[in-house]
């Protein structure tokens, strides 16, 4: 084909690469000249109609997503012989494989390169597009405007694209039940397991990237594609840091890519823009995605980013495999950096401290004065006051009682010890002491709900019970419990107040709970009732972790709430103190420099620091 014009104006110059299905020529136009990659389907790959519709969903793919770090398409159409043909913007540069291949990467130039991936799946995904196939090969390098690792994700040919959304009527699906397309070295469990994969699936593609960058070999590997599948499905996540040159990779940042690796989707970021801030933040406490999100214009008109050796130049798509013939294994998902429900044996020492507080109060009470004279005779009934109205507090013998039944919970006797709880609760509704221990012993017993329902009703009759730090193990189980999430979401939102919207942003923003619940927790914060309950701290914290990411914006910020920010706000203030970050490939310029005029935010952080000692 060198030499001839192809469809009237491609002028091929020269074959860059040819695989299986097809080869890649460089081309120029010949009314703009302007160079150009041109793909080709082999004439006699257009009998096989799922190929031929695969090629065309490339081609829509790479049209529609129109961002800077995408190889965007310019014309798809036929030859006179019937073969299908693709022109995509050319561009030369270097796959990342080779990169890879060539040692570990370092963290700061692994986040700079695995940001601007998921900067551009952020705009694939918001069309509906999954790409189905991340891998080092699909990804090149170019030197653009002084950027030496300016990314550009490649082959779209596996995508998931909802083709009605995006301008065409909707076709029939290409992914036929049981088969698994993509590359098994790069693939999510449930993209393994022949489920429906969503923007999540491509993040986990991208974490196993990242891992590989940052330690030079993938977090799973095995010759035989069936085992290796069923390590993306039930293995332990391998950490960074334990695999990575020594001290190369921080605590914070091995966090984020595990959570990338997790094996459910629930469990990962909730989209590629989350998964982008987080990597930005544990790497350098840098801005936020907003920052780079669209940085530059979207990609040229017809130009295909083409590494001339490299596998992406073929027209392959990954090896396509079936499941694994084993039912999915259930194993823990390590999730680094979140705080997880406390175990067993907390929660049995914070009942086991309930019952030696219950033997001091015992102990008190027998050498204090009965009730009565007031010079010490025999106490009255009990159940009566002296008015004879009924009491709510506990006798000496019932707190001997709920100190037994709290050993009978701590010792595996749990459902006596709470039928004996129980009923004491009803002989003395109001009394906080043996509710907590009914609380205690309920979570113990995994059945939150029930405990949430007795924290409910103490904070209605004890609203300042919300600040117990007792409730802190029960929250934290409810939270990894379905069943109970809502419940305890809805205390959280109401009678828990202030504390409530304590814990929902500690839940939003630093980790506290299953990192799905995030999302929810953020939405919670927004809603006007729990931030009319809010401290004037914490809403400060908020607004400056949800702020653009202008400098004059903060700096209002930090200007309203200065005398209100307590330890909260620490982490987000003392990001910012760092002078660089922003400004191309080394970063060198600093994010926030009207921060530092008279000194602002030094000294708010000194202040906050000093009230955060009282």
């Amino acid at each position: 084909m060198i030499g001839q014009i192809i469809a009237g104006r491609y002028k091929v110059d020269a074959r860059l690469g040819e695989g299986g299905m097809g080869s890649v020529y460089r081309v120029e136009h010949t009314h703009m000249r302007k160079r150009l990659a041109l793909k080709v389907l082999h004439r006699e790959m257009t009998s096989q109609t799922e190929i031929v519709a695969r090629f065309e969903r490339e081609a829509m793919a790479a049209a529609h997503i129109e961002h800077p770090n995408v190889a965007g398409a310019t014309d798809f159409g036929k030859l006179e012989d019937g073969s299908c043909y693709l022109v995509l913007e050319y561009v030369e540069g270097t796959s990342l494989r080779a990169l890879i291949d060539s040692g570990p990467v370092s963290a700061a130039r692994a986040v700079h390169v695995t940001v601007q991936i998921l900067s551009a799946l952020k705009r694939a995904h918001e069309l509906g597009i999954v790409h189905r196939d991340l891998k080092p090969e699909n990804v090149l390098l170019v030197d653009k405007e002084g950027e030496p690792d300016f990314v550009k994700v490649l082959d779209f040919g596996i995508a998931r694209v909802p083709i009605g959304a995006i301008g065409g009527e909707a076709g029939p699906s290409l992914t036929r039940a049981g088969m698994v397309y993509g590359t098994p070295e790069y693939m999510a469990p449930e993209q393994a397991l022949g489920q429906d994969v969503d923007g999540r699936s491509d993040q986990y593609s991208v974490g196993v990237m990242l891992f590989e960058m940052l330690v030079g070999k993938r977090p799973y590997d095995n010759k035989d594609k069936v085992a290796l599948l069923g390590q993306h499905v039930a293995g332990p996540i391998p950490s960074v840091r334990a695999r990575a040159p020594a001290d190369a990779v921080s605590p914070e940042l091995d966090a984020v890519v595990s959570r990338m690796l997790a094996k459910s989707p629930s469990d990962r970021h909730e989209d590629a823009a989350a998964a982008a801030e987080a990597l930005m933040i544990a790497s350098s406490g840098g801005p936020p995605l907003s920052s780079i999100e669209f940085r530059g214009e979207p990609s040229d008109p017809g130009r295909v980013v083409i590494d001339g050796t490299g596998p992406h130049a073929q027209l392959e798509n990954g090896d396509t495999v079936r499941p694994p013939p084993f039912e999915p294994i259930s194993a823990p998902v390590v999730r680094a950096g979140v705080a997880l429900p406390l175990p067993r044996r907390t929660l049995v020492a914070m009942l086991a401290a309930v019952a030696a507080l219950l033997v001091v109060i015992v102990v008190a009470a027998t050498r204090a004065p009965a009730e009565g004279d007031g010079k010490g005779g025999a106490a009255t009934d009990p159940k009566k006051s002296s008015a004879g109205a009924p009491t709510t507090k506990l006798s000496e013998g019932s707190k001997a009682k709920v100190q037994a039944a709290l050993g009978r919970v701590t010792s595996g006797e749990i459902e006596t010890g709470i039928k004996e709880l129980e009923a004491l609760s009803a002989e003395f509704p109001g009394d906080p002491v043996v509710h907590k221990a009914l609380a205690q012993a309920y979570a113990q017993a995994k059945r939150h709900v029930d405990a949430l329902s007795v924290i409910k009703k103490l904070l209605v009759a004890q609203p300042d019970l919300a600040t117990d730090p007792f409730l802190d193990p029960i929250f934290d189980e409810a939270l990894g419990s379905p069943a109970a999430v809502d419940t305890a979401f809805a205390l959280l939102e109401g009678p828990m107040k202030a504390e409530g919207a304590r814990m929902l942003y500690a839940i939003a923003y630093e980790g506290r709970g299953p990192q799905h619940l995030s999302a929810r927790a953020k939405k919670s914060l927004a809603d006007p009732e729990v931030a009319k309950a809010m401290s004037p701290a914490l809403r400060g914290a908020i607004e400056l972790r949800s702020a653009p990411f202008a400098c004059n914006v903060r700096k209002e910020i930090i200007e309203k709430y200065k005398n209100d920010f307590d330890a909260t706000a620490l982490p987000a203030l003392r990001a910012m103190t760092k002078t660089t970050g922003c400004g191309g490939f080394f970063k060198r310029s600093d994010c926030w420099p009207c921060l530092r005029e008279d000194g602002l935010l030094s000294k708010v952080i000194a202040s906050v620091e000093e009230r955060s000692k009282k």
